[in-house]
């Protein structure tokens, strides 16, 4: 039988794909003059993120309303704004070297949906909001927090039959530890510092080619 010498390498959205601010299912809700409920979202979840995951449901009702197709003309043009530095290079470089590439958040679908077509990822899951007639109607049609990331990439690698030492995560926060436990490597990238103390491998720099000479 001829092993399956693949390799995947799973990256964090927030943080690590985009170089943004509190991330693209809040940023993207300020940009839609949400900002003021946005921020007491926020406040909120940087009390609770130590105990686990919280806030997902209530963003999701600030999108009640919005057209799906305004969603995501206002998602393509934030995600090509806040591509993190060294990110398309990084990916199509991964690619000629055969790595599959995914990213997993817990964004909406429809950023998720945006970043696959501007990079080569071979999967890219997040958050899907429910839509009625085309319109967002203020409810998660499926979650996907911390938890949940890390029970889609041990599918991921069941799919393609892929030994964890051949597994790498690159990642920046608390919502991406969860993931550690399905990857042979984790990198942490422009990480808070309860992230680097997880990592095997640590990248200050904030341009994601830097990867590339680790793995």
């Amino acid at each position: 039988m001829k092993k399956n010498n693949t390799k995947l390498i799973v990256f964090d959205v927030d943080g690590v794909l985009l170089d943004n601010k509190m991330g693209g299912f809040k940023d993207i809700l300020v940009l839609l003059g949400k900002e003021k409920e946005v921020q007491r979202i926020d406040e909120e979840y940087q009390r609770k993120k130590f105990t686990g995951p919280w806030g997902l449901k209530e963003l999701a009702d600030l999108y009640q309303g919005f057209s799906k197709d305004k969603l995501k003309k206002v998602a393509f043009n934030y995600c090509k704004q806040n591509l993190m530095k060294g990110a398309r290079e990084t990916l199509e470089e991964l690619k000629k070297k055969s790595y599959l590439v995914g990213a997993l958040s817990s964004n909406p679908q429809f950023v998720m949906d945006v970043l696959s077509e501007i990079l080569p990822l071979d999967f890219c899951e997040g958050t899907r909001l429910e839509f009625e007639g085309g319109i967002a109607i203020g409810r998660i049609l499926k979650k996907v927090d911390r938890y949940r990331k890390a029970e889609i990439l041990k599918e991921k690698i069941k799919q393609f039959g892929i030994k964890k030492k051949n597994v790498t995560m690159v990642g920046d926060s608390l919502t991406d530890l969860p993931m550690i436990e399905e990857a042979g490597l984790f990198i942490a990238f422009n990480a808070k510092e309860e992230v680097k103390e997880k990592a095997d491998i640590i990248v200050g720099r904030k341009d994601l080619k830097e990867i590339l000479k680790l793995i």
